[in-house]
């Protein structure tokens, strides 16, 4: 593949230009194909271009995120490629635009719980929060649990950051303003992918962290009278950083953030400030491509001394990405030291039988800890699209040469750092829809079956035409476990 192809197999830039030069790999273009069928032990949970009982449109061209809340389970979806968007030959100016989708109960149908509104394109995150003390430190009678969302909104001449917060006694939410300043060439260096709670360990107070593309990381408070429930604090508290940071994390009781090529520290007080706690630019000397972002998927997992946090990431640092995935065990002096645990690549060829994959995106949101049924050993699930050479295999949106493996792939990794891979909805059924990439998961919020049943939703446009191809599947856990 040659390199303009694989930069262009990316598509990570929202181009109809470059949108032109794909391929359907697999039939269909849409989320669900008339001869669609579905393995026994999954279950297609939510069928993007319907509409719920109160009329409300369901559609997008991905979920980037599930999250449990008080008992039901939210997704939030993006129109990004998604032709009822007017950026994309869309004719109404007032659809098409980013939603947040609710299931009541397993086995239910998602209705729409937010329209997000005009020029919202993507939810970009959706999280489950809790504040227990005020923005003075002083202990909360009872901890405020919150849903919030936020994006960012372009205006001709500006950028703004609305966060929405839902009031679960009335299901209605509040739009409010995080930031609003001059827009930049790129949208992304806009982007709020990573939100956090966090209690400072000097003043003792609960914040909650918000990244804002390359501006970096901004803060606020709990406070009942504000407008969406949080007085945010003026300005950065990082200060710029390489590119977008896409996860905010507590790790051995310091809030950490990853950018572009490195992870960066809070030093907590009444005058925070941040320092690099590790980078990468030894091993990849150049910048981070802005759209893919360098580390992906930040997580904190228990160390293989059995004391503290280990860190865990993949990079997905350019086009040609592999998928290394490496971890991070603290030593004794304070510093971090780096082994390399998997290419995702490499795994994923074998799994192809020897097929060449030539470009990994791994790890869209996080390292998902879960429980093994059948060993009660804790694993975790990341997602991850690979660029396949050749058509051996079913792919989606590619060339003659090769395109994007059609089906979703989760990367399980165990206890002692060994990888297997599963795919979402099997490899048997011979007419599945094109999944592309997991971008979320979450188990089960509802008190029938919590913790057993485990949802995955996703795709990726990769700057490729995606109507209606948003798709959530659910299966038991231990399906998925299942050697």
């Amino acid at each position: 593949m040659s390199h303009r192809l694989a930069e262009v197999s990316l598509g990570l830039v929202a181009s109809v230009a470059a949108a032109s030069l794909f391929l359907v790999g697999v039939p269909g273009n849409t989320a669900c194909g008339a001869n669609e069928t579905v393995e026994p032990g999954w279950e297609r949970s939510y069928q993007a271009g319907m509409t719920d009982p109160a009329g409300h449109y369901l559609g997008g061209s991905q979920v980037m995120h599930l999250v449990g809340h008080k008992g039901r389970l939210y997704a939030g979806n993006s129109y990004w490629q998604d032709s009822r968007n007017i950026r994309y030959g869309g004719k109404d100016p007032k659809t098409g635009w980013a939603q947040v989708l609710r299931l009541d109960h397993p086995g239910g149908s998602w209705v729409v719980d937010l329209e997000l509104g005009p020029h919202h394109l993507r939810c970009e995150i959706l999280k489950s929060v809790t504040f227990r003390t005020d923005g003075a430190g002083r202990r909360l009678t009872n901890p405020v649990n919150l849903l919030l969302a936020s994006a960012f909104t372009p205006f001709p001449d500006r950028v703004e950051i609305s966060l929405f917060t839902r009031d679960d006694a009335t299901g209605k939410w509040t739009r409010s303003k995080v930031y609003s300043g001059e827009k930049p060439k790129d949208m992304g260096d806009r982007s709020v992918r990573a939100m956090c709670v966090h209690r400072d360990k000097v003043t003792g107070v609960d914040r909650l962290f918000l990244s804002i593309g390359k501006l970096g990381i901004f803060s606020g408070v709990y406070d009942e009278a504000a407008q969406g429930k949080v007085k945010w604090s003026p300005g950065s508290e990082s200060g710029p950083v390489e590119t977008r940071p896409l996860a905010i994390i507590e790790a051995n009781g310091d809030l950490l953030f990853s950018a572009g090529r490195k992870i960066y520290r809070r030093i907590d007080g009444t005058a925070p400030s941040y320092k690099i706690l590790h980078d990468t630019s030894d091993l990849y000397p150049d910048a981070a491509f802005q759209p893919t972002g360098g580390m992906r998927g930040l997580s904190a997992i228990p160390s293989p001394s059995g004391k503290g946090d280990s860190l865990i990431f993949a990079m997905w640092e350019r086009n040609r990405s592999r998928g290394d995935v490496y971890r991070l065990d603290p030593a004794e002096d304070g510093t971090y030291r780096r082994t390399r645990e998997a290419v995702v690549a490499d795994l994923m060829s074998r799994y192809l039988s020897g097929n060449p994959v030539y470009m990994v995106g791994a790890a869209y949101s996080y390292f998902l800890p879960v429980t093994d049924p059948a060993t009660s050993k804790t694993v975790n699930l990341f997602g991850f699209e690979s660029w396949i050479g050749g058509h051996r295999h079913p792919t989606w949106g590619g060339t003659e040469k090769g395109g994007f493996y059609a089906g979703g792939m989760v990367a399980i990794r165990d206890e002692k750092g060994i990888y297997r891979l599963k795919e979402i909805d099997g490899r048997s059924v011979t007419a599945k829809p094109a999944l592309v990439a997991p971008y979320c998961f979450t188990v089960s919020p509802f008190p029938a079956d919590r913790g057993q049943t485990i949802y995955f939703g996703g795709h990726d446009p990769n700057g490729k035409a995606s109507h209606n191809m948003a798709w959530i599947f659910s299966t038991r856990l231990e399906n998925v476990l299942r050697p």
